[in-house]
């Protein structure tokens, strides 16, 4: 009973994901833009970093010649048995595109154009809030980004959420606060690391 109630919770996890990150996209705007941002293109922006977080997996996998799935928002890949290099390119994907994404968000953040901004907000705190929920509730979620890429890499899932929690938290300074010049260039330099690493291995 109780492990029928678990397996319930653990597949509207993405679910509960996707409301809390859509509720996170519009009244937590930081204070400086609130007053310069609609919550439409904020929701844009929301909508695009999710899709395109699942869009990373299912791109690589296609890329790799692998049929994936989707499972409620969780992409899936049924029957297959993933090679330790194959699984960390795939489950780190979503991670990749985000980073990447991110930057280009952090770009317009502070554009003259007041849907560019809302929309690059509603994307930097989406990646955000997808980090964020990776790192807590799905983090254990065994077909969750973390637990993949620790399975792929035979290594503790706390040490890859380390991993994926530096450049989170690099980025949420430089969405609310007043960061040194040094921020933006050691997160992007995080970024681009990882996802160098990730391909090289």
């Amino acid at each position: 009973m109780i492990n029928q109630w678990l397996k319930g919770i653990r597949k509207t996890a993405s679910r509960i994901q996707l409301f809390l990150l859509l509720i996170l996209s519009s009244p937590h705007a930081p204070a400086d833009l609130s007053k310069t941002l609609t919550g439409g293109w904020i929701s844009v922006g929301t909508l695009g970093m999710l899709l395109t977080h699942e869009a990373g997996h299912m791109g690589v996998a296609a890329a790799m010649g692998i049929d994936a799935d989707i499972d409620d928002f969780t992409v899936v890949y049924p029957g297959k048995n993933l090679t330790p290099r194959q699984q960390l390119r795939i489950a780190s994907a979503g991670f990749q595109t985000q980073w990447l994404l991110s930057e280009v968000a952090f770009k317009y953040l502070n554009d003259g154009e007041i849907a560019r901004r809302s929309l690059a907000a509603g994307a930097i705190i989406t990646h955000l809030g997808i980090s964020a929920t990776y790192l807590t509730f799905l983090k254990d979620h065994e077909d969750g980004d973390i637990m993949g890429i620790a399975n792929a890499l035979g290594r503790n899932k706390d040490l890859v959420a380390a991993l994926v929690a530096f450049p989170a938290l690099l980025d949420t300074w430089r969405l609310l606060g007043n960061p040194p010049t040094w921020v933006p260039s050691l997160s992007a330099a995080s970024k681009g690391l990882m996802a160098t690493w990730v391909w090289s291995w």
